[in-house]
């Protein structure tokens, strides 16, 4: 009786390790690389191991250099990528579930079979704090920033719809919001920030990035950035030949030439759509915003890379390329030039020196945007300080205000307020006003102000 009566209370705890708060199983963690907890509904904290059963309801959260795959139980799979959080709100084999980021980025593939419904309806929902996307499709991957809000979208293959998540739709029921959204194809990606209306009009992604994102399930690689070797150049591609063709060796340029005039020969044969090619070009009108075709997004905070009048169009591949924003890695994340870096809250800096340059990243038409070297910026100078100015002691920033110097001898910046936009002239830590969202909140510790540059 002694022996049962210890028996039965860790069979009782392992039970609930397994179910989680409410006991629905969905999902079982198929492959984990790194560190990892599920957070049931009950608050139950476990360690995330590879057969484990994961419950509705239940938290799943990476750490830095982790993921988590997971298996439901319509053989559908999320990897969860880095610093990461997502809740299973919903899951059923007879509706459609609902999946929450709360913050980071999955991928996911649904099953084709999964509620076999009418291809007009979602199959599943996957959710933010700022926006929804319906699944009608199989593969694709889905971002938040906790810090700005912003949320990104991008499909691989199949159909999904994207919506924003505001004060006027926030009671409606998800298929409400997702059917009033933007529909996006396989190849493109739109973008949810919280200063925009609606969600950006879908463009096509830098061919380089899909590939690569498609590529990297799992969100980590081992292979090395080569960021360090990047330089500023001015971009010599033909019309019709990729960047890469024209960065290989002799031969692989001869061939890419030799593509380029089969290409050129063709498109005098067929007439050549020169609205396609306008409309390719990206736009802001208003609330109806699109990016540049070929676009390279920093796919954590949803800011697209500004690509300017150095680009040239690829007939080949239906979009703009340029070799001076940078390039992506094997991950295919956005590896920033020399001298510029970018902070996870998305904003694009240039080293000047000993000057941090903010790079204007609006989205606009191509014909409205320079070379990534002479692009507008505007130059980040701190000059104020945390609490009241002692009588007759001068201003005095905290230490570490003004950023620091890596090994090689590089300027790290310092942060950078939150989500910070590209118009105003003075800003502080909550943003303009002051204190806080809207106003209110803590008196400002810290002031920064943005200076143009002509």
């Amino acid at each position: 009786m002694k022996k049962l009566s210890f028996i039965l209370p860790v069979l009782f705890v392992i039970l609930i390790a397994f179910a989680g708060g409410d006991g629905k199983k969905v999902a079982i963690i198929k492959l984990i690389k790194g560190s990892a907890t599920i957070i049931s509904s009950d608050g139950t904290i476990v360690e995330a191991k590879k057969g484990l059963w994961v419950a509705q309801g239940s938290v799943v959260k990476t750490e830095a250099r982790s993921f988590v795959k997971l298996s439901f139980i319509d053989k559908s799979t999320i990897n969860i990528g880095p610093k990461s959080e997502m809740k299973i709100e919903k899951f059923s084999k007879n509706e459609p579930g609902v999946i929450n980021v709360i913050s980071g980025k999955i991928r996911s593939k649904v099953s084709k079979n999964y509620l076999n419904m009418d291809k007009n309806k979602s199959k599943l929902f996957v959710r933010s704090k700022s926006a929804v996307m319906g699944i009608r499709g199989t593969d694709f991957a889905f971002t938040m920033n906790k810090k700005t809000g912003a949320s990104t979208a991008v499909l691989f293959e199949g159909s999904v719809v994207f919506n924003r998540i505001n004060k006027k739709n926030r009671k409606l029921d998800l298929e409400s919001i997702v059917n009033r959204g933007r529909r996006i194809k396989p190849g493109q990606f739109s973008i949810v920030r919280m200063n925009l209306k609606n969600p950006t009009i879908p463009a096509k992604m830098s061919s380089k990035q899909i590939k690569r994102l498609e590529k990297n399930e799992n969100f980590v690689s081992n292979k090395s950035d080569s960021a360090k070797n990047q330089k500023l150049v001015k971009s010599i591609v033909p019309p019709g030949l990729s960047g890469d063709i024209v960065s290989n060796d002799g031969k692989s340029l001869e061939q890419g030439i030799k593509k380029v005039i089969k290409i050129n020969v063709k498109h005098k044969e067929q007439a050549f759509d020169e609205k396609a090619k306008s409309d390719s070009k990206g736009f802001a009108n208003g609330d109806s915003i699109k990016p540049v075709d070929g676009a390279i997004v920093h796919i954590e905070s949803g800011t697209v890379i500004p690509i300017g009048k150095d680009a040239v169009y690829d007939s080949n591949n239906g979009e703009w390329v340029s070799n001076s924003v940078g390039s992506v890695d094997d991950k295919g994340s956005y590896v920033p030039p020399a001298n510029y870096t970018i902070t996870d809250e998305g904003n694009l800096l240039k080293i000047v020196g000993n000057q941090i340059h903010i790079v204007d990243t609006n989205i606009k038409s191509i014909d409205q945007v320079p070379s990534m070297g002479n692009i507008q910026t505007q130059i980040f100078v701190p000059i104020a300080v945390e609490g009241p100015k002692p009588a007759g002691e001068a201003e005095k920033a905290p230490l570490g205000f003004y950023g620091s110097i890596n090994p090689d001898g590089k300027l790290l910046p310092p942060p950078l307020p939150t989500g910070i936009p590209f118009a105003p002239n003075t800003y502080n830590q909550y943003g303009p006003g002051g204190r806080g969202p809207g106003g209110r909140g803590p008196k400002t510790k810290a002031r920064f102000k943005v200076i143009k540059v002509p």
